[in-house]
């Protein structure tokens, strides 16, 4: 649900809205209850295993477009009033460029729903689950994503395929408000920034249909020369993902590897991350999912952490504009600290 104002002669006196373009606003508000039960743990007195979670976001979008065909828009994002995402868009014969810390490859051409958020955004963000780390974001290779501004070119579409290139200048080291913005909560966003590293990331994709089946396959590779603030150290992120689809049927797969190297270029972390997916669209209203993936850090032959999780998930449409999404999650991890549990989430969200 959208609402849009429109040039009035007062909005324009007050500069709020130029007379060449309108307005959008757009957003939700999220309200969640999480309950969750985990072997590392450790309570204190009077302490329970619950949380309620909000999240509140209002986007504001516009665009010009002139007689030659080129449009320019803006788009500007704000999430639980603390968090920013903005770009300025020029899209015309060839293609799409944007500048801002919104659009990158990596965040834009991936297809993990557990990234997506899809069944509760952040579904294992609460509780104190040892050694999960950033297990809630799947299979990705993102880098740039909420970090600090980047330059995005988006090829016009041709045979089905699609590219797209990001380039990030991080600047000097030190972390930034708005590099430590990012609403994924990364921690390669964060890392990333604080160190001042500079970002390029390219995404491939091509998608086609044949008698009624739909495929889509992609190739994210995404690298930063400097992710600790020390010359000579790189993280080498990649991804391939594929998507098959048949009526109210979809099945995702995603394997990702992020590689971070010292600066004499050994490879001092690999993970590993296989996402699998199948969701199904019961009727316009409800949608129903499993998702699981498998991590694991293939050079940390000392604790050989390992993680394996499974969720279960649904959306349901109360009616236009309110939602209701709920997932279960369970997972076993082995590693320094060896940590397995449950968790149950719920969470109304209305759309405006």
């Amino acid at each position: 649900m959208r609402k849009i104002l429109l040039t009035t002669t007062a909005l324009v006196a007050l500069g709020g809205v130029s007379a060449a373009s309108a307005l959008e606003i757009s957003g939700f508000q999220r309200m969640g209850y999480h309950s969750w039960d985990d072997t590392g743990s450790t309570e204190t007195a009077g302490a329970n295993d619950t949380a309620i979670s909000d999240y509140n976001r209002v986007v504001f979008t516009h665009s010009v477009t002139g007689d030659s065909g080129l449009s320019a828009s803006g788009y500007y994002r704000i999430n639980n009033w603390a968090e920013a995402y903005h770009d300025l868009t020029l899209t015309g014969d060839f293609g799409a460029i944007s500048v801002g810390n919104y659009t990158s490859a990596g965040a834009f051409m991936y297809n993990s729903h557990l990234y997506n958020g899809t069944f509760v955004d952040n579904n294992n963000n609460y509780g104190t689950f040892a050694g999960v780390g950033d297990s809630r974001f799947g299979a990705y290779a993102a880098i740039a994503d909420g970090g600090d501004n980047a330059i995005n070119y988006t090829a016009p579409a041709m045979g089905g395929f699609t590219f797209m290139a990001t380039y990030m200048d991080d600047g000097s080291a030190g972390a930034t408000a708005e590099a430590l913005s990012s609403d994924s909560g990364d921690p390669d966003v964060a890392a990333v920034a604080a160190s001042g590293a500079d970002v390029m990331e390219y995404g491939l994709a091509y998608a086609a249909e044949i008698n009624g089946l739909g495929f889509r396959a992609h190739g994210i590779a995404a690298k930063a020369d400097d992710t600790t603030g020390t010359a000579g150290d790189e993280k080498d992120n990649q991804e391939f993902g594929l998507n098959v689809s048949s009526g109210p049927f979809e099945v995702r797969f995603t394997t990702s590897s992020r590689e971070t190297n010292s600066t004499a270029g050994v490879a001092t972390a690999d993970i590993e991350v296989n996402e699998y997916s199948a969701t199904y669209k019961a009727s316009d209203d409800l949608t129903v999912g499993i998702i699981t993936q498998s991590r694991k850090d293939k050079l940390d032959t000392t604790n050989n952490p390992k993680l394996d999780e499974t969720i279960f998930g649904a959306n349901y449409m109360i009616m236009d504009g309110l939602r209701v999404n709920a997932s279960y999650v369970d997972f076993d991890y082995e590693g320094a600290t060896n940590n397995s549990g449950s968790q149950t989430n719920i969470a109304l969200r209305i759309d405006f």
